[in-house]
């Protein structure tokens, strides 16, 4: 609009200029003035009404700048916040799985810490268990072997009586013979297996060869007399080192 005015004014300084030194009207000069006083008086106003719209268009451009600017701004800290959050969130879930993972490390190296302890407990006990074995059979093979060992002893000594006795009845014949057979002298005490008539003396009779003493019934109470040792009972014997016969 005040374009609209500008025109008019210029024009009526075309007319004052026309009208007052080529064509003088004195009418038509005083109604040009008065255009050009009204179209400036209305260009004046409207350039300065336009002045203010545009003032306040920039203003009001100037403040949508600087909200959009201050929006942008509260977007971005937002954004930031929310992406702190974000790194926040993912810190804290490594940290938790990484918890995780060294609890289940721990719990898996405190399982396999029990599992060895109790393999090699058990290992302990299987070699306790093979040693008290291994003790026992030998201690049984140790009884054995002494009961061997008495047997041999107890079959060597009946054997030496047997071996004593077959040598005084030998003796005995060859006295018999050598006295024609009517001399009733009674044989010497060497291999003379006399111990039977040991009530006179003791009940308990020791070999003082093997250490063996018999009573009465068993097979081996008979004896050279010059082995013999009398005992009145086992006590003594067994007092004076010597242990029961088994047959």
């Amino acid at each position: 609009m005040d374009k609209f005015f500008l025109v008019i004014f210029l024009a009526s300084l075309f007319g004052i200029w026309h009208y007052w030194r080529r064509n003088p009207n004195k009418r038509l000069l005083i109604t040009t003035i008065t255009t050009a006083i009204i179209s400036l008086l209305l260009f004046g106003a409207f350039s300065g009404s336009t002045n203010d719209v545009n003032a306040k268009k920039s203003q009001d451009s100037s403040i949508a700048k600087k909200e959009s600017k201050a929006k942008s701004k509260k977007e971005s800290e937002a954004k930031a916040q929310s992406e702190s959050k974000a790194k926040a969130a993912s810190l804290a879930k490594a940290k938790e799985e990484s918890k995780a993972k060294a609890e289940s490390a721990s719990k898996a190296e405190s399982i396999a810490q029990s599992e060895s302890k109790k393999a090699a407990s058990e290992s302990a006990a299987s070699e306790s268990l093979a040693r008290a074995q291994s003790e026992s059979i030998a201690q049984e093979e140790a009884r054995q072997a002494e009961s061997q060992s008495i047997a041999a002893a107890e079959q060597a000594s009946r054997q030496a009586a047997e071996q004593a006795q077959s040598q005084a009845q030998a003796q005995q014949n060859t006295d018999n013979s050598n006295s024609g057979g009517g001399n009733n002298t009674p044989p010497t005490n060497n291999g003379d297996l006399n111990t039977a008539d040991a009530n006179a003396q003791g009940v308990i009779v020791g070999n003082s060869r093997s250490m063996i003493y018999h009573v009465p019934g068993q097979r081996g109470y008979r004896m050279n007399s010059e082995n013999a040792v009398y005992f009145n009972s086992e006590a003594e014997a067994q007092a004076a080192g010597y242990r029961k016969s088994l047959r």
